[in-house]
């Protein structure tokens, strides 16, 4: 059987014995490779020859990214714990998070929003100071994020010039002084809506939020959250879900107060390579 074979997108594919073939898809962002692989079935024990055939593949796949000077390789996958510790151990992806899925009915009881704290919120403007102010409120929210908090400008622009993207979705709110007077945001939610699918309906999702350190003890979180629940239910998204990391436990309160249920976990294995990261994307 010939080996894994890479693509240029650093994720690659493995012949399989019944003629099929396993296929990872990869990305870059900020230095560190992003790696996913097709859901096994439910219930397939560690041993199992498709279990032992991811394990192959990304362990090609980490050392790939490791020849072009990746700093950090992330498996992330939806599947259950079992199989998935044993694709770690094999590929050496040593370092763990796991992610939680959440989801609730939309829209929001009426009580609940009346109960929840107002700020005034806005759009983000692209093209303006807005951008450099969600960069440096985002940075500052997620200084100790390993994904989240080097964002720039650029990486901003990237994210909206994506199809999905719509300004109305990113809600900010103005510290004080204001961005036009050249302050800062206390904070921000950013929204997406994905069409529905053969498994589900619509969703909402609250995509990111952030706040900055010195608006934190406001219930600014909470508010956010309402309101960009609140938008998704104006755009007729029936189903409202985000991540949050599962250890994460004032974030998880303030989701279960929300109404917020377990849908589902995204466990993410890593691997860091080096770390002085070349520029790779």
């Amino acid at each position: 059987m010939p080996g894994p074979q890479i693509d240029e997108e650093g994720g690659g594919a493995l012949a399989l014995a019944d003629g099929t073939e396993l296929r990872a898809r990869g990305r870059t962002r900020n230095g560190e490779r992003w790696l996913a692989t097709p859901p096994l079935p439910p219930s397939t024990p560690a041993d199992d020859p498709a279990v032992e055939a991811r394990a192959e593949l990304l362990s090609a796949l980490v050392e790939a990214a490791r020849a072009e000077g990746v700093g950090t390789v992330h498996w992330e996958t939806d599947d259950e714990e079992g199989p998935v510790e044993a694709v770690a151990a094999v590929a050496g992806l040593d370092q763990r998070r796991d992610i939680l899925q959440l989801r609730r009915p939309l829209p929001l009881d009426r009580d609940l929003v009346a109960a929840t704290p107002t700020a005034p919120l806005r759009p983000i403007r692209p093209g303006t100071a807005d951008e450099e102010a969600w960069v440096r409120c985002n940075n500052r929210a997620f200084a100790d994020h390993p994904d989240q908090g080097r964002e720039t400008t650029a990486s901003l622009r990237r994210a909206m010039a994506e199809p999905w993207f719509e300004a109305a979705g990113l809600l900010v709110a103005d510290g004080s002084p204001p961005v036009d007077d050249g302050g800062d945001l206390d904070g921000f939610c950013w929204t997406r809506v994905h069409p529905a699918t053969s498994d589900d309906p619509s969703l909402g999702e609250i995509y990111v939020i952030g706040i900055d350190p010195s608006a934190s003890g406001r219930s600014l979180g909470r508010t956010l959250t309402v309101a960009g629940l609140e938008h998704l239910a104006g755009r007729g998204t029936p189903i409202g879900m985000l991540y949050v990391e599962a250890d994460n436990t004032p974030a998880r309160r303030l989701y279960d107060g929300l109404g917020f249920a377990l849908h589902g976990t995204r466990r993410v294995r890593s691997r860091v390579l080096r770390t002085d990261p070349q520029a790779t994307g």
